[in-house]
């Protein structure tokens, strides 16, 4: 059995609930300083174009439906967006709590894994973040939610596995990593793969979560979708892998054909692909005014075969260009030049009827001064880019996984979902950082076991 420097056996007996309440209480209170301050939630134009669609009863599928469809059923509880920020705030504060008591089960002592998830909680961008209505917070919760399982796994994956509530964790935060993300199959792939691999002689055990996961997830795409009426229709891959085609484009033009162009004119001037194009912000060709995606939805076929192409003749431009646009998670300052998105200060005009509407004056005053102060543009490596702590977590993984390999599924979290954010960012905003700043914050725990140890024997 394995062995804390707590009592074995006691790690949620009454006896302990003295030590957790206090950490509980620390990270909740700068939550809800910022959900009561910033009243009903940081909403951006994206929010509310999602708020409405869902009063108008439609769902589509470009912010993934069964985020719309949660939105929707819990808003017919409380018809305002703050019972959406205010179960994002309840959800964080039980993660982290429960983060604590993993990382006490492999080897942490409570008085530092209570420290890492404090400060987690009382950094500002967390706060301005948690009570954002955005589909990354939700995703950025889900992963938090699939590392800790990987801690509980981590000592004893044979009795864990064996207890069913266990497996009901581990494949639901798996069917949500799915389902909350189009590019959420990347980290199921991965973290499955693993997981077999390192499990091979027990594989059965992972029959029951993988199997339940994969179920879900067809469950709520299939009927629960028809349900909804959900217009299933995304990005082509074509429009959502447009800038890569730029950097081809913008590196070898005398590479496109005559029929190659003629896809690239249809959606743009030639002189626009070139023009709009920036390696680290996609979003800058896709949203320019003269890019038209009509084309592109009309045929996705062409599209995606001229994506494909480009991406297996050019493979390290496109890896070139996926290096750039994913910057902001792995360099501490933003490039010279290059915006980078925090927060929405104003709610944007609608006609839903929402608008601020504070409940403490004073901690709003409070937490605006603390925004202003910490969004200038000299100390944004310090508090909204991810890569200052990106890069001791996968360190903290790495080291971990050549002491005590037994031990180290946790960085397994870490490592799919930077993938994922390698092989997809576009925009350079902290919305869209959120999932690897969370994890890479938290990461950086697991230098203690990889350093100090894990007492106890497997």
């Amino acid at each position: 059995m394995v062995e804390t420097d707590d009592a074995v056996g006691s790690e949620d007996s009454a006896d302990h609930a003295w030590r957790r309440w206090p950490i509980v209480a620390l990270v909740a209170l700068p939550l809800l300083l910022w959900w009561v301050s910033w009243y009903p939630g940081m909403l951006s134009s994206d929010s509310i174009a999602q708020l409405a669609d869902i009063e108008a009863g439609e769902f589509g599928n470009e912010i993934p439906a069964i985020h719309s469809i949660l939105v929707w059923l819990l808003t017919r509880v409380w018809r305002s967006p703050a019972v959406l920020t205010l179960i994002q705030v309840v959800a964080m504060v039980a993660l982290l709590a429960a983060f604590v008591r993993r990382g006490v089960a492999i080897g942490m002592p409570r008085w530092f894994a209570g420290a890492v998830a404090i400060a987690f909680a009382w950094m500002p961008a967390v706060g301005a973040t948690t009570i954002a209505l955005e589909v990354q917070v939700a995703q950025t919760l889900v992963a938090i939610w699939l590392l800790v399982e990987l801690m509980d796994l981590a000592p004893d994956p044979a009795a864990y596995l064996a207890d069913p509530w266990s497996q009901a964790r581990l494949g639901g935060s798996l069917a949500l990593a799915w389902l909350l993300d189009h590019g959420g199959v990347v980290v199921v792939v991965v973290v499955a793969g693993v997981l077999l691999f390192g499990m091979r002689r027990r594989a059965e055990l992972l029959l029951v979560p993988l199997g339940g996961a994969l179920a879900l997830a067809l469950l709520v795409q299939g009927p629960l979708y028809a349900a909804f009426s959900v217009d299933r229709q995304m990005h082509p891959v074509g429009e959502a892998f447009a800038p890569e085609v730029a950097a081809v484009y913008h590196h070898d033009p005398g590479w496109f054909d005559e029929s190659d162009r003629n896809l690239l004119t249809a959606v743009a001037d030639l002189r626009v692909w070139e023009e709009a194009y920036r390696c680290g912000d996609g979003a800058a060709l896709l949203e320019d005014r003269e890019f038209d995606p009509g084309a592109i939805h009309s045929r996705p076929g062409a599209y995606r075969g001229l994506v494909t192409r480009a991406t297996v003749t050019h493979p390290l431009t496109v890896l070139g260009h996926r290096v750039c646009a994913a910057s902001m998670l792995f360099i501490p300052a933003p490039p010279v030049g290059v915006q980078f998105a925090t927060y929405v200060y104003n709610v944007p005009p609608n006609a839903l009827g929402i608008e601020r509407s504070t409940r403490w004056e004073q901690g709003f005053n409070l937490t605006k001064a603390i925004l202003v102060r910490v969004d200038q543009p000299d100390r944004l490596w310090l508090f909204w880019r991810p890569a200052i702590f990106l890069w001791p977590a996968l360190a903290a993984a790495a080291v971990l996984f050549v002491r005590r390999r037994s031990i180290a599924w946790p960085g397994l979290a870490l490592a799919a979902y930077a993938l994922l954010a390698f092989a997809t960012m576009r925009e350079p905003s902290f919305r869209e950082a959120f999932t690897v700043y969370a994890l890479g914050f938290l990461g950086v725990a697991l230098w203690w076991p990889a350093v100090a140890g894990f007492r106890g024997s497997r």
